[in-house]
């Protein structure tokens, strides 16, 4: 089982992901955008959110905030359902950024249209 608020970053050849697992909320937010800053470099960057138990409201406004101009995120993974999806659902992150079902998909997404 994940710890509570890890970050885990991954560097595929032509995507970062940033994957969160467990219970993220405003404590874990300067680590989020440390981490997202240092995935700037990349062609695409993907955030999954596949293992992340709980996100807050602060965790979206970076999520929303990095995938506004400049564009960091080009992706977001968020499986139906889940706790994180339906705030991201609500709060109409989908509108700013293409949210997908799972991992590969977002991973797929940012590979063939964004690099």
């Amino acid at each position: 089982m994940p710890e509570l608020g890890q970050i885990v970053v991954e560097r595929l050849p032509e995507v970062v992901v940033v994957a969160l697992l467990g219970e993220h909320d405003i404590s874990t937010v300067p680590a989020l955008r440390t981490e997202l800053d240092a995935a700037l470099a990349a062609n695409a960057n993907v955030v999954d959110l596949s293992e992340a138990t709980f996100i807050d409201s602060s965790v979206v406004g970076v999520l929303f905030d990095a995938a506004t101009p400049p564009v960091r995120i080009v992706a977001i993974a968020a499986a139906p359902g889940t706790l994180p999806r339906r705030l991201i659902d609500m709060l109409a992150l989908t509108a700013t950024v293409p949210v997908f079902d799972s991992r590969e998909a977002s991973v797929a997404y940012a590979t063939s249209e964004h690099t």
